[in-house]
């Protein structure tokens, strides 16, 4: 592993130090996941439940496009050592999307540790069992990382266009318990089976300035509470396609 690929790792984590608006933002997943999803809807979802999308994000998109590439580059290296279950709560606007799509959409943070209560901040949830196949394209946080400061986290990450198979399962009364930031219980639990990944390799072309420039803008109208123009959303979205044609990554 390379320097330049446990910094991206490292980054996405939220294991930062320092002030700069980029490097040290302990929540960049928030915007590096939603540029993956296709509209506003998800950036929108994250907003209503007050969480804060970082404008600095897209200050440079050269720059994006490298963490990106490196995080793939990551996934390339890195297989499951054996067969694995993990857990996650998930915001259920957003397994809906995964669902219809048969995929990860997203990068999509696991947990051997079960369901954590840190990830239960979501209005509306699903409860996702995933059984990883040895050989699986992962991030298995506690052997990748030299020194991994959210070890209680117990984290593997799995990659964006990670093919699944879901199975609605019954809720036990144990997960009933588990709640949204609503109070509300689990709308769903799922098993899902993990399948093929085409790890996609950057196609080295440039993405207009503009669009991100408008992405800045909707941030900081939906995380105030206000609503992006219509001009500003539509150019986005647009920005947004081309970075998933850049990325090499299918529209959900």
């Amino acid at each position: 592993m390379t320097d330049k690929q446990l910094r991206a790792i490292r980054f996405y984590i939220g294991d930062v130090s320092g002030r700069d608006p980029f490097w040290g933002d302990p929540k960049a997943y928030l915007v590096l996941n939603s540029l993956l999803y296709s509209g506003v809807s998800t950036e929108c979802a994250r907003a209503s439940e007050g969480k804060r999308l970082n404008p600095h994000i897209l200050d440079d998109t050269g720059r994006l496009l490298e963490i990106y590439g490196e995080l793939f580059s990551a996934f390339r290296e890195c297989r499951a050592e054996r067969d694995m279950v993990t857990f996650r709560v998930e915001r259920w606007s957003d397994f809906l999307i995964s669902r219809k799509a048969g995929r990860t959409v997203s990068f999509t943070s696991t947990s051997t540790a079960g369901f954590l209560s840190d990830y239960r901040d979501r209005k509306g949830i699903a409860l996702m069992k995933f059984r990883i196949k040895k050989g699986s394209p992962c991030l298995d946080m506690a052997r990748v990382l030299p020194e991994y400061a959210k070890s209680q986290e117990a984290e593997v990450l799995l990659p964006p266009g990670m093919r699944l198979e879901f199975r609605e399962m019954p809720l036990s009364p144990e997960e009933l318990l588990i709640t949204d930031c609503g109070g509300a219980p689990p709308v769903g639990c799922f098993e899902i089976s993990c399948g093929e990944v085409c790890l996609p390799a950057l196609d080295g072309k440039e993405l207009p300035q503009e669009g991100a420039d408008a992405g800045k803008r909707l941030y900081s109208a939906i995380c105030g509470g206000g609503k992006p123009s219509p001009e500003d959303a539509a150019a986005y979205s647009d920005w947004k396609k081309a970075l998933h044609r850049v990325l090499g990554l299918g529209e959900e």
